[in-house]
């Protein structure tokens, strides 16, 4: 340890550090689970010649939402002067918001509820989300945050297979939703019991339409890192949504796979995914602070979850498909590890670092909204899911070429 930095100096820190990362898996838990496996499973129960563009306008509207909020959310947040906390208020009742609604989601009876309820569900677990990841500028030492930015990566992305094991384990509709909201909503409350804040004074400034609708915006020109930053989060999600969405109808319409048994191969997939992003996220974490860089990671992630979606696309066989998800998993592993370093190093010094996030994480959630909109045109003119897979490798690559502009940081 002798290496290391300067360890965390006050309970508050420590309990920011390792906090985040269970709070951030808990929000995961409650949302992965369903885009991955449970909102196409149920879809393809109701009517499976529709499943797939029911799918895109349930993940579609979902994630329009999940980008409105998030930077709303974002800018009350760094306004908040809530004596609860003005971080703690916003991600407990984000939480809740979401968790309700899961709770519309499981009962649906039909297309139009489970909409309303994703919709429900996407917008409150991310104003949670917003404030949350504003807890890595606010409280976490500056030398410490590659390391918390790597275990956030391992949490967000451990939370796909350990919520899919239920999925595929319960069967029950309503337990497939619910089951990894009840964990969640657990964990983001124990987070935010022992989270200390001091309450934010009043600001003197004037807070109108024009603050909030610039929740959305920020200036390139004037942040050209940050926009650099923005456009590499989005072109790197823009390839992992390709394959994160559609493999379940992939495996049912491609490999010939019943419901239930697509249900169990997503959970073996993404489980070894989730060994690649392991290995490379613990890796290349401590490399980037103890080398001082980012964007080497980001490169080397790029070209190598091309190699993973490229596999994936043209896979002969479900043996040769998990080959591809766990090269996926290496190259995302390295991107996760330094992305939330990479983008907090960058943020503009104005004390709106939650609205700024908030703005990056329009970034995440934008694609998974397009994504989604583009994927049935997209398998139709490629002639399948390959397709469309493949087209998410042209995104990895140019994600990997977007980071090479950013000057702050090595």
């Amino acid at each position: 340890m002798a290496d290391l930095p300067a360890p965390v100096r006050t309970r508050a820190e420590w309990v920011a550090a390792i906090g985040m990362p269970l709070a951030v898996f808990g929000v995961y838990i409650s949302l992965l689970p369903a885009i991955n496996a449970a909102l196409a499973l149920r879809l393809n129960a109701l009517n499976p010649d529709t499943a797939a563009s029911n799918l895109s306008w349930v993940l579609g509207l979902g994630a329009l939402f999940a980008m409105i909020v998030n930077p709303v959310a974002g800018r009350f947040s760094d306004r908040s002067t809530s004596r609860f906390g003005a971080r703690r208020f916003w991600i407990s009742t984000g939480a809740l918001v979401g968790f309700l609604g899961l709770v519309v989601v499981a009962f649906a009876p039909g297309v139009p509820l489970i909409i309303v309820g994703w919709v429900i569900a996407q917008s409150g677990f991310n104003a949670a989300l917003a404030a949350l990841f504003a807890i890595l500028p606010d409280q976490v030492p500056a030398q410490w945050r590659g390391k918390v930015a790597a275990l956030i990566g391992v949490a967000s992305n451990a939370a796909t297979p350990f919520g899919l094991f239920f999925v595929q384990l319960v069967k029950d509709p309503v337990a497939q939703a619910l089951i990894p909201g009840v964990i969640g909503l657990a964990l983001i409350t124990g987070f935010v019991l022992m989270l200390r804040e001091r309450p934010q004074e009043k600001s003197d400034e004037p807070f109108g339409l024009g603050k909030l609708f610039g929740a959305f915006v920020f200036d390139p020109r004037k942040h050209p890192d940050l926009g650099w930053a923005w456009l590499t989060r989005a072109l790197m999600t823009c390839a992992q949504m390709t394959a994160l969405s559609y493999l379940t109808l992939f495996l049912i319409n491609d490999f010939g796979m019943s419901d239930d048994e697509a249900a169990t191969k997503v959970f073996y997939a993404t489980l070894v995914n989730v060994v690649g992003v392991l290995i490379t996220t613990s890796v290349a974490g401590w490399l980037s602070d103890r080398l001082q860089v980012r964007k080497p990671f980001v490169v080397v992630a790029g070209l190598v979850g091309v190699a993973g979606l490229v596999t994936i696309a043209f896979a002969p066989s479900f043996g040769v498909l998990l080959v591809g998800e766990f090269v996926m998993g290496a190259g995302m592993g390295s991107f996760y590890a330094v992305d939330l370093a990479l983008v907090t190093d960058v943020l503009p010094e104005d004390g709106d670092s939650a609205k700024d996030l908030g703005v990056i994480n329009i970034a995440q959630a934008a694609p998974q909204s397009l994504v989604p909109a583009a994927a049935p045109a997209i398998i139709s003119a490629t002639g399948g899911y390959p397709g469309l897979f493949l087209t998410g490798g042209v995104f990895g690559i140019l994600g990997a070429l977007a980071v090479l502009p950013v000057k702050k940081v090595k």
